[in-house]
């Protein structure tokens, strides 16, 4: 009984309070994180009703952050479509866009995965490799370039000249067209 009144007894727990030495006690640790909780509520209250008067400056800027995403969307369908209006001039757009090096592709993803957020790394090793790679298709690149060039300048009627030296039928096909023409 004196045991019992020892560890239980004279109004205070002396069980609870020895074992509160070591584990925090739980309805207190929530009741501390309640308080702290609704005085962060209480303070973004405060600040979101003192923000009534707002300038023109500030509905700008809103306006202007909210523009990146629906113009990166617009101008990608734009492509899309553009490219089935004036397949030749995107073709050529498309075959610049292939020299620019990997490196360069890298930085802008980055740039573009920064603005929504996201985190990227470039390792040097892969830049150089895939710098080197694009250098050395960038004479397969400018070929491609004259050649879709070479349709517009002839009006989209012919192919280039290459195709046609390799190709017995073209050329019996375009001798019939020329003569069924004159």
């Amino acid at each position: 009984m004196n045991l019992l009144k020892l560890l239980f007894g004279g109004g205070a727990n002396v069980l609870r309070d020895s074992v509160e030495v070591f584990r925090p006690n739980a309805e207190a640790s929530a009741a501390r994180a309640f308080d702290l909780d609704a005085a962060a509520l209480a303070q973004l209250s405060a600040e979101f009703h003192q923000r009534q008067a707002r300038t023109w400056f500030d509905v700008l800027v809103d306006g202007l952050n909210r523009l990146p995403r629906p113009l990166m969307v617009i101008t990608v369908f734009g492509l899309l479509i553009w490219t089935a209006i004036d397949p030749i001039r995107m073709a050529e757009v498309f075959t610049a866009w292939a020299i620019i090096p990997a490196g360069l592709w890298a930085i802008i993803g980055v740039i573009v995965s920064f603005f929504f957020g996201g985190r990227a790394q470039i390792k040097n090793h892969d830049f150089q490799r895939e710098f080197a790679a694009t250098l050395a298709a960038a004479p397969q690149v400018v070929n491609s370039l004259r050649a879709v060039q070479s349709l517009r300048d002839e009006g989209g009627k012919e192919g280039p000249a290459e195709p046609e030296a390799s190709n017995p039928a073209l050329q019996d096909w375009r001798a019939e067209s020329d003569r069924g023409a004159a």
